[in-house]
This record gives structure tokens, sequence and C-alpha cells, in this order.
């Protein structure tokens, strides 16, 4: 069994819907005179430094198309756990015409590099993530860093948040995070590592179809962080693979 409430590990995150209420300005330490001063110059220069060094180390001919900054640090709705989601934006099919390939191996780099870094500015991690150039993108507040402008401005939200749902839906997946660690201690890993793909599948489509009928308020986003902040998203990743890594495995008796 994980060992984890789910219900407490959401307030220990404060995600009730407090933090999800609009601040009067965007961060201040990142922005200068709200939105209508732009970034932070020494923030902007050292998230450049940052992606410029992440850039360099992926030895790509393809270019990227652009440095975002997006996430709730871009918004009004900035909070104590607020991360810096860096976006490297690429044309994947650039890099190979297996899109698929592509973005397994960007997903792999991008996992190694957040588990192996913790940098910081202003307090908040940075996170990064590789982006496909020309996927649709959700987010209340979108800035480029390579333009140095807003490519979508935040605006002040006043949502009605249903957190009943989303607390439903968000345990009804860590549920079934729990059933898969009992699958993997009975040394099931082949329906293990079957269930745990399945799952990350049915999180993807439930925020995906959050996205799109409500956006980033929707249950099914926050149902999402919620998993994400209380570690249960994590698990699930680490589980895949071992599960898989077991299945791999065999043991030859002389």
């Amino acid at each position: 069994m994980i060992g984890i409430n789910l219900i407490k590990s959401m307030k220990d995150f404060n995600f009730d819907s407090k933090p999800l209420k609009p601040k009067e300005t965007l961060f201040p330490k990142f922005w200068k005179n709200d939105r209508n001063g732009g970034i932070n110059p020494i923030v902007s220069r050292k998230l450049i430094e940052i992606s410029d060094r992440i850039i360099d180390s992926l030895n790509l001919e393809a270019k990227p198309k652009d440095v975002i900054v997006t996430g709730s640090i871009v918004s009004y709705n900035w909070h104590e756990n607020s991360d810096i989601d860096l976006h490297i934006l690429y044309d994947f099919e650039e890099i190979n015409e297996d899109f698929s390939i592509v973005k397994r191996m960007l997903d792999e780099i991008r996992i190694n590099w957040n588990k192996k870094h913790n940098i910081r500015i202003a307090g908040k991690e940075v996170e990064l993530y590789f982006q496909h150039a020309y996927e649709p993108h959700e987010s209340n507040g979108i800035w480029s860093l390579e333009l140095e402008k807003w490519l979508a401005q935040p605006v002040k939200d006043n949502p009605d948040i249903d957190l009943k749902n989303t607390e439903k839906k968000a345990e009804s997946i860590a549920q079934c995070i729990e059933h898969l660690f009992l699958m993997f201690k009975d040394s099931n890993f082949k329906e293990a590592y079957s269930f745990s793909k399945k799952i990350k599948s049915k999180i993807s489509r439930m925020r995906r179809a959050g996205l799109d009928k409500e956006g980033i308020y929707s249950p099914e986003n926050l149902a999402f962080k919620m998993l994400r902040n209380s570690g249960y998203l994590e698990k699930l990743s680490a589980l895949k693979i071992e599960a898989y890594d077991k299945m791999m495995s065999i043991d030859i008796k002389q």
C-alpha cells in the first residue's frame, strides 16, 4: 500500500480553494509593475541561461522554436508551492519523423533533469518541460523568453471551483494506484506494468478532457494537480519503470 492519505496530502500542500483564489498582483519578485512591466530581467537572464545549457546538452540539429514560462507562476493564482514551468518548444518532427519516439526521448530527458536538479529562483523551483511547438497549450499566462513578450496575458479569474468533484476524481485514481502496489507486491509484474500504462493513459485523457471542456479550473485538471502534488504521479511513474524491469528480468539457475 502507498500509505498516503490523499485528502491529508492535499491539505499539506495547501490544495484547497484558498490558493486558487486570484491574488491582487502577479508574483512580485518575477514581474515588474504587475503584467505591464514584463518579467524581472534578473529572472529572465537566469532562465535563458538554464534553457541554453539544456539545449546545448541535447546536441540536436533542430533548433527550438521558443522558450516560454507558463503555469501558476505566470498567473494571478500563484501560491507558496508554485513551480517555474519552463517549456522548451521544438517541432518534434524536425528532430525525427517518428513523433512518438521523439516524445519518449524528451520525456525521459525531462524526468531525469527534474530528478537531478533543484534549481530555485526566489524560492520557486524550476520545472523543465519539452513541448511540441504546435500543440494547443491552455494556460492563463504565457511569457516568451525568446520574444520578451506575453503570448497570453494573465487575467484575473474568480472560478467556481468544484472541490467535491475534484477530490472524488483524484481519490478514484489514487485507489487505482494503491491497487497497483498490491499487484506489484504479489509479483504480478506483467499485469502491474500493463495496468500502470492504463492508469497513465486514463489520467492523460481525464486532464485533456477537462482542459478542453472547462479549462484549467476543471475538476479533471485540478484532480491531476492534486495527484501530482501529493506524490501519486511520481510513484506511478516509478512503479511503471520498476514493473517493466522486473518483467524483463530473468534468473538463470545452474
